[in-house]
Formats: C-alpha cells, sequence, structure tokens
C-alpha cells in the first residue's frame, strides 16, 4: 500500500502488516486532479487539486495521523494490475483506516441540515463515495471551505434520509454485508460513475467480491459482478429488480444497479424453500423455482425473497423459449415483481434463465385461451342441446373460451347436438408445457371426477387431468407449431394467427361433409383462411393467373390466387363467389 507522508509531502510503500495508521480522503474528482506522476514530477504544487491534499494533510496532523491516503495519486493508473489491485483492495484500505474524511466541494456553508446544501451534494450521487461512505467506522465531512459538517455518527438520520441507508450501518451496529443484496443494491441505484464499468467495480467491496478489471467491456461489467456474487451467496434478493422496459425479454440479472431502485424493502425469508443452488451455464442460469401457468406462454416463479413488511412473497414472470426447458424473463401486464399468493399451488421445476438475450424484443403477448373460428355446426331441432363450461359467459359472436391469469389447463368444455340422436362434447386447454390441447368426441368422465364428491363442480369439471393423448379423441400439439390432425374421419387444426393485432391460438374442427379448408384463400378483413365450400360463376379474361373472391365465412372479402395447371390456357379469371 502506498502513502503519503503528511509531513515530507512525499510517497512511501509499505509492504504486509506494516502499515501505519492513516486518513483516508473521499472526494469527487475535479479538473486538474493531482496525479501520481505529477508527485514523482513535482508538478503537483500546480495543480488546482493540490490545496484539498494539503488541508486533508493538515487535518491528519491535527488528528495525531501521520500518512493520508488518496485515490489520485496514490495508486499508478498508468498500471494495469497495480489498478486492478487496488479496487480489489480498496473497500478493505477504507474499513482499515482510522477516518476518512469527506471533502464536499459543492458544499458552501457548514450546514448538516437535510434542507441545507448537504443534503444536495453531488458526494451522495457518486458511485464510488458509497463504499467510502460504508467502509471506514468514522467519517467526517468537510464543506468546501474545509469546515467541519459533523461526523457520520451525527449525521446517521440525514445521511439515512438522503442515501436510503439503514441508520444501524450507519452506526456500525450492523454490517452492511448483513442486509439482503437487494437492499444493498438499492444503496447504489441513483449513484453514477463517469466510466460505466465503474458501476460494478465500485461495489467490490460491499459484496465481498474480487474480479479482474476489463475497462471497455461495458455493461458487462454489471452483469458479471452479479454471476460473482451468485457464487458466493444464495440469495434470490439478487433477482429482485425492475425494469422499465416491458417490450423486450431479459435474463434474470439487472443490466444496472437502477433496476433495484425499488428494492430497499425485500429480504431473505426465514424458511427459505431453496432445495438445489442455482449456478450460470452455457444455456443460461439454472435455477430451481415453485412456478405456475400464469398466462399465455407466461409463468409466475416465486422467489426465496419477501417484503420487509408484511412478509409477502416475491415473484418474476417467465416465458418459454423454443429452446427446451429455456426462459427468458419478462413483464406481465405492467408488473414486474408481483406478489406470489399463498393459495396457488406451484410446482418446483428446474429451469435454464437466458441472459444474452436481455434486449430481444419479444413477440406481442399470445391471448390466454382459444378462439373456436369453426366446428362442425349444431343440430337445430326439438331437445337440441348447447351447453358451455367456461369461465366466461359464452358469445356465440366471439367464439373464445379464455383463462383468467393465475389459472392453469382447461379453457373450456362445450357440450352440444351434432344430430338429433348425437351430443358431442368439446374441450380445449393447454397442458403443463403450454402445449394446445383438443378434444371433440368421448367422454368427459375422468377417475378424478368419478370419484369427487361433487363431479359437476366448476373446479371439477375444469381439471386438466384429461390432457392424456392416450385417452380417446384427445390430441395434444405443440406449443410453437399448434396441432394439425386428419385421419380420415375429422380434421383438427389449431394455428397461431393473428386477429385484429391480437396473436391468439384458432381452432379450426370439421367433418368431411363440412367442407374444406380453401389453400391460399385469405379474408380481409380477419386475415384468415376461407374454412367453407363455394359456389362460382366464371368469366374469362385474357392474364396469366386466376383471380378471384369469395365471401368469407366471418367477415371481410377474400382475395385467393390460384394457378392453372401447366396445360391450362393463359387467361385471368375474375369469380364471383356466394358462400354455401
Amino acid at each position: 500500500m502506498r502513502l503519503f507522508n503528511a509531513t515530507t509531502l512525499q510517497l512511501t510503500d509499505f509492504l504486509g502488516e506494516a502499515i501505519p495508521p492513516y486518513a483516508i480522503l473521499s472526494h469527487r474528482w475535479q479538473a486538474e486532479e493531482v496525479l501520481f506522476q505529477d508527485i514523482l514530477s513535482g508538478a503537483a504544487p500546480s495543480k488546482k487539486g493540490y490545496g484539498k491534499i494539503t488541508q486533508c494533510c493538515a487535518q491528519a496532523l491535527r488528528d495525531n495521523l501521520a500518512y493520508i491516503w488518496v485515490d489520485t495519486f496514490c495508486i499508478d493508473k498508468t498500471s494495469s494490475a497495480e489498478l486492478s489491485e487496488a479496487l480489489n483492495s480498496m473497500y478493505e484500505w477504507y474499513q482499515k483506516a482510522e477516518v476518512c474524511y469527506a471533502y464536499l466541494c459543492d458544499v458552501a456553508e457548514a450546514s448538516g441540515t437535510a434542507g441545507g446544501g448537504f443534503s444536495g451534494s453531488v458526494w451522495f450521487s457518486r458511485g464510488w463515495t458509497l463504499q467510502e461512505l460504508l467502509a471506514p467506522a468514522r467519517v467526517e465531512f468537510f464543506d468546501a471551505e474545509w469546515r467541519a459538517l459533523g461526523s457520520k455518527a451525527d449525521l446517521k438520520g440525514v445521511i439515512a434520509d438522503i442515501t436510503g441507508i439503514h441508520e444501524e450501518v450507519l452506526e456500525g451496529t450492523v454490517r452492511p454485508q448483513d442486509l439482503s443484496i437487494a437492499q444493498r443494491m438499492s444503496w447504489a441505484s441513483q449513484r453514477v460513475t463517469t466510466k460505466v464499468e465503474d458501476v460494478a467495480y465500485s461495489l467490490l467491496g460491499l459484496f465481498e467480491i474480487n474480479m479482474p478489471m476489463l475497462y471497455g467491456e461495458g455493461k458487462r461489467a454489471f452483469v458479471r459482478l452479479q454471476e460473482e456474487i451468485m457464487k458466493q451467496a444464495d440469495d434470490q434478493t439478487l433477482f429482485a429488480w425492475k425494469s422499465p422496459d416491458g417490450t423486450t425479454y431479459r435474463g434474470l440479472l439487472a443490466q444496472s444497479p437502477a433496476d433495484f431502485r425499488e428494492s430497499g424493502g425485500f429480504v431473505q425469508p426465514e424458511q427459505r424453500f431453496n432445495r438445489s443452488p442455482f449456478s450460470v451455464t452455457n444455456m443460461g442460469i439454472s435455477i430451481e423455482l415453485a412456478v405456475v401457468h400464469w398466462t399465455m406462454d407466461v409463468y409466475l416463479a416465486a422467489l426465496d425473497c419477501e417484503t420487509q413488511r408484511g412478509k409477502k412473497r416475491v415473484a418474476i414472470f417467465l416465458a418459454p423459449l423454443p429452446q427446451n426447458n429455456q426462459y427468458a424473463r419478462v413483464m406481465c401486464a405492467g408488473d414486474d415483481l408481483p406478489e406470489f399468493p399463498s393459495n396457488l399451488k406451484s410446482e418446483y421445476r428446474k429451469v435454464y434463465v437466458r441472459q444474452r438475450i436481455s434486449g430481444t424484443p419479444k413477440p406481442p403477448d399470445r391471448m390466454y385461451g382459444f378462439w373456436l373460428r369453426q366446428f362442425p355446426p349444431v343440430w337445430k331441432g326439438p331437445h337440441s342441446r348447447f351447453e358451455v363450461t367456461a369461465y366466461h359467459p359464452w358469445d356465440e359472436k366471439e367464439r373464445k373460451l379464455c383463462i383468467p391469469p393465475g389459472k392453469r389447463g382447461t379453457a373450456g368444455i362445450i357440450r352440444y347436438s351434432m344430430r338429433e340422436d348425437y351430443v358431442v362434447n368439446l374441450r380445449v386447454g393447454f397442458d403443463d408445457l403450454l402445449n394446445p390441447v383438443v378434444q371433440f368426441g368421448g367422454s368427459l368422465m375422468t377417475d378424478a371426477r368419478w370419484k369427487a364428491r361433487d363431479p359437476d363442480a366448476f373446479e371439477v369439471q375444469m381439471a386438466n387431468d384429461w390432457m392424456d393423448e392416450r385417452r380417446e379423441c384427445v390430441f395434444v400439439g405443440d406449443r410453437n407449431y399448434g396441432l394439425n390432425l386428419n385421419d380420415g374421419t375429422i380434421r383438427i387444426l389449431v394455428l397461431e394467427e393473428v386477429v385484429k393485432g391480437q396473436r391468439m391460438w384458432v381452432v379450426y374442427i370439421a367433418k368431411p361433409e363440412h367442407g374444406a379448408w380453401h389453400k391460399d384463400c385469405v379474408c380481409d378483413g380477419c386475415q384468415l383462411t376461407v374454412t367453407q365450400g363455394t359456389r362460382i360463376r366464371i368469366t374469362t379474361l385474357k392474364r396469366t393467373t386466376l383471380f378471384g373472391m369469395l365471401q368469407c365465412t366471418v367477415t371481410g372479402v377474400v382475395r385467393a390466387y390460384m394457378a392453372f395447371g401447366t396445360n391450362a390456357k393463359t387467361v385471368q379469371t375474375l369469380i364471383s363467389a356466394v358462400t354455401v
């Protein structure tokens, strides 16, 4: 460690434990600071920053201390090795100092009140000064004229209001490291540094981390800091942060301490639910979490983290990615850190949360349910049945079966007459992997429903124990590609389509006698394919393609482009069509 002699004004190197008592300076860097080379060359007295050095020396001598340490010139910043060692040791150096002099260059009056210049000093907004406030046992504040403002102990209430740091920490009865990661991060959330990387490097000591300095890595430095913290602590408040960007995928780790601005009230629970460690892998952060299916493509995942007041468990939202068992963090309905309701039935699941996906635009939210665009028509006659069991009243015009947030499995059941003597069961939902599942025909009864005290209770009917493709008439699709079934007796399509700007699963069910899909025929109104048979009248014109207009079964006009065979005449035909 290199110290500056307050009497001789010379630098001296000390090795090992043979370090004399010293004072340390905390300040905001300004123009013409004294550097290591200035001391060696004798140019230091000509620098504007030399005045605070001599004042610091004078104060140290008044406190019977022969040496001081100042970050501007006690480190040779031209040596990357020395700079890296100093940054990793700096918290300890401040901690071992007899006293820290906090020089507030922008405070013109000796005032320690919250309403004065003290509380507005930029010293409280700089990244490096956080550890310089926390590490030393004794901190003395001085204004621009080196007039005493008071000590950290004297001003603890004012400083706590400015910084959000607990008074017990400021007075030294509680170690900063005894508080949660989220609480400590919140102290840095409104601080800034000149270099982007220093946002992370200035926090090394606060989290008792050592890591190499890589200036030029930008925001990656803060992610790397969090990865190092994960190696030392199993505190999941590390993941209890918020980001204003709800339009992109995000990783499990924050991009900046600013994301922890509202995290000062998050603590580790007395009873933890962690059952395995979490770590960084080449597939993302591997972690086991209690999850529940929340909305379409979104899971609610509980953290081992709770609010300090009220002891409410905190959760995050995860969206599955196309890769198997990989997820990204997302915002849902404008919320980032919801409460995890205690009455939810969750399951523990090991997941991989991608970090490098942060900032990637996520697709628009998909409707949590289905639009039953087509299914075989209802038989209209005496004693015709049409019964719907769903979370919301059935609307024949909308024909949607939706699931409320936090619910899972079955979206709805329709039991209706296809013929005078035949009632068919239609059931749709999502399995645990968010694959769409359709039942058309077969029985609605399951083993659980047979055993239930009230088999017709809503909760019993909406249970998801029917989603087994080994059951009769049950068909399981894929969460990425939907379902395409045609066994000769029934055709079922479940396609992801965009309708009026909303992504949704659209269900088509047809028997051979109920018409066919018209390939490449798209409706101008609903943007979906035509699904009914047509009767056409043809007028021939001289062109090379066939241009047709069909009336859609839902709304709008369909434009269909159909190529002739190779032996066909080169004509364009205008088709006027009426739905059968």
